[in-house]
């Protein structure tokens, strides 16, 4: 009830709620109108989404990716129906992203009594996070990624609470059927179950110790066990039809080389990687060094308290989830020292960020057991507060105003208009590098032939069906020499540079 939260509570709680309507809102401005042009990652994802068709989609993708291609598909036939608008290239992330707000809200609820103060940090750290505002409303999975580690924490505590709630058969049929279809569509999915395998165990084995009904204790054990045996059986097809290709991709091991461990010097490289881990969550260098610090120390301190809440036969949701999440936090760690998981880029480890939520959350609320002052109590929390929802809005502050972004969005629009008068005179682009700005050298390190080519046919403007020719240029300098090399029945061609385009005839002149 409102009535029993304390007045610094319900002042974070309704900050906490501005700041979400903030986020939801830029999102579904973003969206609806055309202004945050797509950018290399999206280019990338964007060409293969518009020149494959499914089967293809199912094999190698170009341009170094890899795409959960069951989520890819459903992309595919979604964004190809509204023939790759803007509009429907921006609304599936959208979606998904709101879904976290949403889900991590409740989840939030869920664990936390609604006394603790530093609850609202779980939801916040996520949307305030790297991942989070960089993808918000992009063509990529890590939104996704977000969205199911927190979906698994959800699935987690269904699990848990079969043995002490009546069970509601829609619910569970629901539960199941999300067990059989969510490792569909996440790489880092299966890591973020895993630990529930183990924790759901721990649980069967006191059930199993217990002096409850023989009947009791395997209908229960049987009930939590259907859905993971499901879950096993997914993720099995999934590697099959899917994961198998990324783990095997050499080229993309390659790529992220420098962020797996380093032989040369295995403890330097792994305590990097576990400092690393937990100090994604920060934004800057001062609450970068905070989380990162923090992040360690409460993982310790989480690990020393599983042993002492297991031996003392506590199982409250918080103290499994603790659980959980020190084993997550372990099991990332295990890969990384098996060179299966690379460690510190934020996107790639977004899984990870519920878990580490949870066990600040849990150290800070212990810590608060020990401090008399009510001021004091409030801190760390505060101070964190301050921290993450200043992200949130400097994070899209910054996105709009920056002289990047002026210069990105006045290519995308002279773009759009230039690809729309071509299509209009059935005429070709001849297009230089500039299209690309500012990630000149990621697009040529691709290696895909005549870059500035494939980027423009990313556009949403640009329309696949029209067949419209696109050439390649290095710069404008070299325009007339190129166009002199072009099929004799091509006499004018529109030039440019991704910001300025005029319509050339073969003579050269305008």
């Amino acid at each position: 009830m409102r009535s029993s939260y304390n007045k610094p509570e319900l002042l974070i709680r309704k900050i906490t709620l501005v700041t979400l309507l903030f986020t939801v809102c830029i999102g579904a401005v973003s969206v609806l109108f055309q202004i945050k042009p797509f950018w290399v990652d999206e280019w990338f994802i964007l060409y293969n989404l518009k020149t494959k068709d499914a089967a293809g989609l199912f094999g190698h993708l170009d341009l170094l990716q890899q795409f959960p291609r069951v989520y890819l598909e459903i992309l595919k036939s979604f964004t190809s129906f509204f023939n790759y608008s803007y509009f429907s290239l921006r609304l599936p992330s959208y979606l998904v992203s709101v879904s976290t707000v949403i889900l991590s809200y409740k989840m939030m609820k869920k664990i936390f009594d609604h006394q603790v103060f530093a609850r609202y940090l779980f939801v916040l750290i996520l949307v305030s996070s790297f991942t989070f505002t960089e993808y918000f409303v992009q063509i990529k999975q890590y939104s996704m990624d977000i969205l199911l580690s927190v979906f698994a924490l959800w699935q987690l505590s269904e699990l848990l609470k079969l043995k002490d709630h009546p069970v509601k058969l829609n619910r569970y049929i629901f539960l199941c059927f999300s067990f059989l279809m969510v490792p569909f569509f996440s790489y880092t999915y299966p890591i973020a179950i895993a630990p529930a395998y183990v924790v759901t165990l721990l649980q069967t084995i006191a059930l199993l110790k217990s002096n409850s009904r023989l009947a009791f204790k395997w209908k229960i054990t049987i009930l939590q066990w259907a859905p993971l045996l499901i879950c096993t059986f997914s993720i099995a097809i999934f590697y099959i039809v899917d994961a198998n290709q990324l783990i095997a991709d050499k080229s993309m091991y390659n790529f992220w080389n420098f962020l797996f461990i380093n032989n040369d010097n295995k403890l330097l490289s792994f305590l990097t990687g576990f400092y690393a881990l937990f100090s994604q969550l920060g934004a800057g260098v001062v609450f970068e060094s905070l989380f990162g610090i923090l992040g360690v120390v409460s993982f310790i301190y989480a690990i020393v308290s599983c042993v002492k809440n297991y031996t003392r036969k506590q199982y409250s949701l918080e103290a499994q989830l603790i659980i959980y999440s020190c084993l997550l936090i372990v099991l990332c760690l295990s890969l990384f020292l098996f060179k299966k998981l690379p460690l510190g880029t934020p996107r790639l480890n977004a899984f990870t960020m519920p878990s580490i939520a949870i066990l600040i959350i849990y150290f800070i609320n212990q810590l608060s057991i020990y401090i008399r002052s009510d001021l004091q109590k409030m801190a760390l929390p505060v101070i964190l507060y301050i921290g993450v929802i200043g992200n949130v809005y400097s994070r899209y502050i910054n996105y709009f105003t920056s002289p990047v972004y002026k210069k990105q969005m006045k290519i995308y629009v002279s773009t759009g208009n230039a690809i729309q008068l071509a299509e209009a005179k059935k005429i070709p682009i001849l297009i230089t590098l500039g299209i690309t700005y500012p990630y000149e050298r990621a697009v040529v390190d691709a290696g895909a032939p005549d870059p500035g080519a494939w980027v423009l046919k990313s556009f949403p403007a640009y329309h696949m069906n029209e067949h419209l020719p696109v050439y390649a240029i290095k710069d404008l300098d070299n325009a007339s020499e190129f166009i002199r090399q072009l099929p004799a029945n091509i006499n004018t061609i529109l030039v440019g540079d991704g910001t300025t385009f005029h319509i050339v005839n073969r003579n050269g002149t305008l």
